[in-house]
């Protein structure tokens, strides 16, 4: 009995030193490399990978680059119109040169290459960043009457743009005061789809109401309706929709629609009008550029 203990002792302790012994060697032993073909195959697609964010960074910058080629030429061909200076009018950025159809289709041409370059480079852009909130803010305040854009210009010193939509003063036809526009409203609403808030004006007046989200002009219709459409039918609902917002770098395409709807109903019966507008960030300033196209009264 006592002989067999011992043996069974020897033998644990010989299979003890035996897993010593591996672990000290596994201790000793160098760390495993990679095989030469494993380690080529990181290198080369690691090579593949810096090679494709190159090509796209230079070909980010050819277009940026070509962009800016566009709006210097629209630059020189640009003047200003003479607007004069009562009830602050505001600029006016023509091209009288520019008079044949073929020269004025030149100009759109040229307009729409910068348009169709921040659309195919900025399309899904985010509109929760603080450029986005900026852009927005200054084309709130411009639809609203409550302060203007400066133009993009080469100069140090810019002008201001002109009133848009049916907003501005209008000079007083009884004498040489200025009055304000017959059909601003004491209410600006705005329905804003792709933004869930905004930084809003702090002018007295107007006020600004705004609809945020993707249901923002269905639930704009559907409280005028419950509070003043189902009650007269042939009531206007007007609103001002800014969609869509494409924004890429410094450059910023927005559209922006007036509706005017009986009943908060009748869609597509009457509008004040719209426009699309090519906007730039110069500094902390989004700047226009010019208006794409524009369309209504």
């Amino acid at each position: 009995m006592t002989r067999w203990w011992v043996r069974s002792t020897l033998t644990v302790i010989v299979l003890g030193a035996g897993l010593r012994s591996d672990a000290l060697l596994a201790q000793a032993r160098p760390a495993s490399r990679p095989t030469p073909a494993l380690d080529s195959t990181a290198r080369a697609k690691a090579k593949e990978e810096a090679a494709a964010k190159a090509f796209l960074l230079a070909d980010e910058q050819f277009y940026y680059d070509r962009v800016m080629v566009h709006r210097a030429t629209l630059l020189q061909r640009a003047e200003w119109a003479e607007l004069g200076d009562r009830c602050n009018p505001g600029a006016l950025r023509v091209f009288p040169r520019d008079t044949t159809a073929a020269q004025r289709d030149s100009l759109q041409r040229l307009v729409e290459r910068v348009e169709q370059a921040v659309i195919a480079r900025g399309v899904g852009s985010r509109l929760d960043t603080p450029e986005a909130q900026a852009l927005l803010r200054t084309i709130v305040g411009w639809e609203a009457g409550i302060d203007r854009p400066y133009w993009d210009v080469n100069t140090k010193t810019s002008r201001a743009a002109i009133a848009t939509g049916l907003t501005g003063d209008v000079p007083d036809p009884r004498g040489p005061g200025c009055l304000p526009s017959p059909l601003a409203a004491d209410t600006v609403t705005f329905v804003l789809p792709g933004f869930s808030t905004m930084d809003f004006p702090r002018a007295p007046r107007p006020r600004v109401k705004a609809f945020f989200g993707p249901e923002s002009q269905k639930r704009v219709r559907d409280e005028f309706f419950g509070a003043v459409g189902s009650k007269s039918p042939e009531s206007e609902l007007s609103y001002i929709l800014i969609a869509p917002v494409v924004l890429w770098r410094d450059w910023a395409l927005v559209g922006v629609d007036r509706p005017r709807e009986k009943g908060g109903v009748e869609i597509g019966a009457a509008s004040n009008g719209g426009a699309v507008y090519l906007m730039r960030k110069v500094g902390a300033q989004w700047r226009l550029l010019t208006v794409v196209r524009s369309w209504g009264s």
